[in-house]
């Protein structure tokens, strides 16, 4: 699965007439952008579409799409083109139009899996998933269900930081080459060594307010969710059913029906799991479908970790050892052929060597398939330094205010971090504070002034000061290149250098100097 191109005709949100092409060799893609740019809206754009797509020709249910668009994409060694617009869809398959062959084979055409992962704290991709998310509880739901019918995750799947610990049972649960994988990467990079216990909190669900249910152990639960937590009842310590009352904001409280079910260590639970369950997937789905159905108020995993005495809450990790296992834990999950894996911001939580080893995770520790493809966003140059050109998208809006995709004219693994910061990947003015390149030029101005004799005695005194600050913190203005230097001085004559204000307005000025500077030192070098 790999996209190609993608137009959105018509605006949604921020994007309007806006075309992305993507290299055909760049499995991996990273956008790069001012906020507001439309890079997060660009995702949300193709979650919508494949969304949609199985929605309509999967399950018959038509939703409102917000904007126009046409996308191309490549899915087992197809090459599909969809365009959407007026309401109506129009297809081609390999360079020929059709209509009946994709939509009957629609599964085919699409992703295996469309993996999303959100960083930020609202629910802008949340909302996208309900329709299917719907459609999943409506099936787990069912008095028939049975685990073996959930041997898979399903097709879009948004990951949410309760999967983190989700996944870690099902690793420590199912001792395969795939966990043992992905236990040793727990045990050098997080530390953790072994699985400890876990308490799942219970609460009685918004539909089960009812008085037919209320009194119910279980509040009517159904299905694959009734199922398996009837066997956590088994194999729980001393269960513990009560009534607490909670704030649920600042002006209202409510009583809650809690229970509380606690396996104690890890052979408790692994004594459940064979009860049932064939594989690592299967536990996963019984786990999350007490999310999904409103039950789980919070799941408490202890795990042991190296330097820690006793066991360690999963709560008590890290923001970026949470998200870290959030994001390649269940990366592995969804480790399939032809699957698309949009991420925004992976990375916000982690520290600069996880950021800088973050690609090198996902090909070591997911070992994604060669035909998924991975979108993400990033605002890091740790994470972006082993990059090609052809393998970022940087959005800019241009005059007309409208956002546009293009590739860099230098790749980030031919530059340093410094140059990637100031170069047009990020576009930062100075790799100095501000405060300090204000002093640099204040002092590289009065000096250009001694040289020409026209300094005054405050003037002199501000220097000395300034010379001897920077002479004090090892700041040396002199380099073995003589032409910059030679474009240091006369820059220096103009006062314009002087406290910047990083304006647009102010660039354009400040290149016009310096251009004409260079003319200077090109014509006096060429007329010896």
């Amino acid at each position: 699965m790999r996209i190609d191109k993608v137009h959105i005709k018509s605006r949604f949100k921020n994007l309007e007439d806006f075309t992305i092409d993507i290299d055909e060799n760049a499995w991996e893609t990273v956008l790069l952008g001012l906020n507001a740019t439309g890079k997060s809206n660009f995702l949300e754009a193709i979650v919508i579409i494949f969304r949609d797509l199985d929605l309509f020709y999967n399950y018959n249910k038509k939703v409102k799409n917000p904007f126009d668009y046409y996308i191309k994409y490549e899915c087992r060694n197809n090459f599909i083109e969809v365009t959407f617009e007026n309401e109506k869809y129009n297809f081609i398959l390999n360079g020929k139009p059709v209509t009946t062959e994709f939509t009957k084979n629609i599964d085919h055409y699409l992703p295996k899996h469309i993996f999303v992962y959100y960083s930020g704290i609202s629910d802008r991709l949340a909302d996208l998933y309900i329709p299917h998310q719907k459609l999943y509880y409506e099936e787990i739901i069912k008095k028939d269900a049975k685990i073996d019918q959930f041997d898979t995750i399903r097709r879009i799947f948004l990951a949410q930081n309760i999967h983190a610990n989700f996944a870690l049972i099902a690793f420590f649960m199912f001792q395969d080459e795939q966990s043992d994988e992905t236990l040793k990467f727990l045990k050098d990079e997080l530390k953790i060594n072994d699985f400890g216990s876990a308490l799942f909190m219970l609460k009685q669900p918004i539909w089960a307010k009812s008085k037919k249910n209320k009194n119910e152990l279980l509040w009517g639960a159904k299905g694959l969710v009734k199922n398996f937590l009837e066997e956590l009842l088994k194999f729980s310590y001393a269960p513990i059913q009560h009534k607490e009352r909670i704030e649920v904001s600042y002006k209202k409280a409510e009583t809650q029906d809690r229970l509380y079910l606690y396996l104690k260590d890890k052979k408790t639970f692994l004594d459940l799991v064979e009860l049932k369950y064939k594989n690592k997937i299967e536990l996963f789905n019984a786990l999350e479908s007490i999310h999904i159905s409103d039950m789980l108020h919070d799941v408490k995993i202890k795990v042991q970790k190296e330097g820690v005495n006793g066991e360690l809450s999963m709560s008590e990790l890290s923001e970026g050892e949470k998200q870290l296992l959030s994001v390649l834990g269940l990366l592995k999950f969804t480790n399939d052929e032809e699957s698309l894996i949009l991420l925004d911001e992976p990375d916000t939580h982690l520290n600069p060597m996880w950021k800088w080893k973050f690609l090198d995770y996902l090909d070591r520790v997911v070992k994604r398939k060669e035909n998924t493809q991975i979108i993400f966003c990033s605002h890091d140059p740790l994470v972006i330094g082993n990059l090609k050109k052809n393998q970022v998208q940087i959005f800019k809006k241009n005059k007309e205010g409208k956002t546009e995709a293009f590739n860099p004219h230098i790749s980030p693994r031919e530059m340093s971090i410094s140059k990637i910061l100031t170069s047009e990947l990020f576009g930062i003015p100075s790799l100095m504070s501000k405060k300090l390149e204000d002093l640099l030029n204040q002092k590289r101005f009065l000096q250009a002034k001694i040289s020409q004799g026209l300094i005054n005695d405050d003037e002199r005194a501000q220097f000395g000061r300034l010379k001897k600050y920077f002479d004090n913190i090892g700041f040396n203005d002199d380099t073995s290149d003589s032409r910059y230097n030679q474009y240091l001085k006369l820059t220096s004559n103009h006062k314009e250098f002087t406290n910047r204000k990083y304006t647009k307005e102010e660039a354009e000025e400040l290149d016009k100097i310096a251009k004409e500077v260079l003319d200077a030192i090109i014509k006096e070098e060429n007329s010896k």
